[in-house]
């Protein structure tokens, strides 16, 4: 392997406590992580994309569902039983190898894969993670009347640690590929790619990086000091500009991540406000009257820099203004080169002040503030609650926002995100591991007000969270089977048992201040005791029989765990 690939690859390794799989898996995991990031809001879980060794051809794949990875039909039927009715669907294929070759016979195999899970009436395939992805494919195919442009888009990688040199037997192969799929007709756009050394570590470094852009401005004002904010500008700017730096990525296509803060998504160009401002921008007589006309769009980044006329910002979100922004993405083409737009740019590191912003500029669209989670005053008692274990061993990082820790240097298995910590305390303490396992929408639906109840008790989602830490280094020292991260949100549940009992108090109860206290304790270490109430929870998840995929998604398989202990 390719020295520079095989360093990024140990820093991943090490980063997410992945030392004991092989290589082989190691680099499918890498390349998947890296090319599923930038389709996805949110950390990847690479164990729900990284096929086993019953794949037929394809490493990695994915269904992405307006940037979120759906790993169930039922959580796909959720999605689209909702009101909107402009989905964006990804389908993403990967092809992993470490050699520098580029082999057509590994090509064509992958090819044949995808046309199999693509085509096939009744997909059979040995491997869990290929046939769960099918069944979402298939609530997909059956809603394309809610999904833009009418049909998913399709996204194929096939990845090495070489040069790309365009070869003439892989090119021709491609091209035949290709049409072969925009013949069947499923997708909006095939997007096919060969990669190598080169594209990847970009993709990898990118995952890390944050978004860096500079823009010019036809005009600006700082302004006076803000208690909570380093600086503040009001600007104004071509709209062609703000789309070209600030919206579009390298590939051309709309940066989605920088709208994951916003509580709106994009309601679609049929929307009748987002038709009006279509009209407007359109329009050669009223397209100068639109910085009048629009209230403009704020942004909030932890670094912004002005120098003369040119405007720099890092790691930046559009917390309020995704209609406009994605209308004037939307009609690029027709723009105005005189058409401006109204910028607010604020810097702020404080992360109530960030939580503010959001709250204050989309109250004018009387959204409920319980619909963002990052929103209510547990998210931040529960992020204060983390950080005073500072120094610590047991120290971990509550991320209320997305890539809130993003070049900070914190390997990512001590990282644990809204949406990762909510599955965990599902698993340990609502007793629901089927449902973080494969159903987290469903999970939402039935659970949220419980999990993020005003009165719950903070140190549960530290307790699980660190249960599912000390379950990663413990696999990662090999004290524990690497294959049981499959299972880890069962564990946790057994854990919770073996250390602390089954009765367990309220959540909002000060007793449970004690009884989370004991898991804590044992798992704050690694030692003997750990490691034997691990493996003592590994011992009865391999005594189920025939614990297939399909058995963990059903809530029965717990309770015949539990009558073990």
């Amino acid at each position: 392997m390719h020295r520079i690939i095989k360093s990024h690859l140990d820093n991943f390794v090490k980063s997410n406590a992945l030392e004991q799989f092989d290589e082989s898996e190691q680099f499918e995991m890498f390349v998947n992580h890296s090319v599923m990031s930038s389709k996805m809001i949110g950390i990847v879980d690479v164990e729900n994309v990284t096929t086993g060794e019953g794949d037929d051809g394809t490493d990695g794949i994915a269904i992405i569902i307006n940037e979120e990875l759906i790993v169930s039909d039922d959580d796909a039927r959720i999605v689209f039983n909702s009101e909107r009715r402009n989905h964006d669907v990804d389908i993403v294929f990967v092809q992993s190898k470490r050699s520098e070759s580029y082999d057509l016979g590994d090509f064509l195999k992958f090819k044949e894969s995808i046309l199999k899970f693509v085509n096939s009436d009744t997909y059979e395939v040995n491997e869990d993670i290929q046939q769960n992805a099918r069944q979402v494919f298939d609530i997909v195919i059956d809603n394309v009347p809610k999904i833009r442009n009418g049909k998913p888009s399709f996204i194929g990688r096939y990845v090495t640690t070489g040069v790309y040199r365009n070869p003439e037997a892989l090119e021709l192969a491609k091209v035949e590929f290709v049409k072969q799929l925009e013949d069947i007709g499923y997708f909006s756009q095939v997007d096919f790619q060969f990669l190598g050394r080169n594209e990847i570590t970009k993709l990898w470094v990118d995952t890390y990086s944050g978004v860096t852009s500079r823009l010019s401005m036809f005009s600006n004002a700082p302004l006076p000091s803000i208690v909570g904010i380093e600086e503040a500008y009001l600007a104004v700017v071509k709209a062609k500009d703000f789309i070209n730096e600030i919206l579009t990525n390298e590939d051309g296509n709309l940066r989605n991540n920088v709208f994951e803060e916003n509580v709106r998504a994009f309601l679609g160009v049929d929307n009748p406000i987002n038709t009006a401002i279509a009209e407007t921008i359109n329009n050669q007589e009223t397209s100068s009257r639109f910085p009048v006309l629009n209230n403009g769009i704020t942004i909030v980044s932890e670094d912004v820099r002005v120098q003369g006329s040119i405007l720099h910002i890092q790691n930046y979100q559009i917390v309020n203004g995704c209609q406009t922004s994605n209308v004037l993405f939307e009609n690029r083409n027709n723009i105005h080169e005189d058409l401006m737009v109204n910028l607010k740019v604020v810097e702020t590191a404080n992360e109530d002040v960030f939580s503010e912003l959001v709250r204050a500029t989309n109250s004018q669209t009387k959204v409920d503030e319980t619909q963002f989670l990052s929103l209510r005053p547990v998210s931040k008692r529960i992020e204060d609650y983390f950080n005073t274990y500072e120094g610590q061993d047991g120290r971990l990082y509550f991320e209320r926002r997305d890539k809130q820790y993003t070049g900070k240097d914190i390997p990512n298995v001590r990282i644990f995100s809204l949406n990762n910590t909510a599955k965990a305390v599902c698993a340990m303490f609502i007793e629901r591991p089927d449902l973080s396992y494969r159903y987290p929408k469903r999970m939402y639906e039935l659970y949220t007000e419980k999990i993020f109840s005003d009165d719950v008790k903070e140190i549960i989602f530290y307790t699980s969270s660190l249960a599912l830490y000390r379950l990663y280094l413990l696999v990662a020292k090999a004290d524990i089977p690497q294959n049981v991260r499959k299972f880890k949100w069962h564990i946790i549940l057994l854990v919770r048992f073996i250390i602390s009992g089954k009765e367990m108090p309220e959540l909002n109860s000060r007793k449970m201040e004690g009884y989370c206290q004991k898991i804590i304790d044992v798992c704050a270490k690694s030692n003997d005791e750990v490691i034997n109430i691990f493996n003592k929870a590994v011992a009865i998840i391999n005594s189920i029989e025939d614990l297939t995929d399909d058995r963990l998604k059903r809530q029965s398989v717990m309770q015949e765990m539990i009558d073990k202990i």
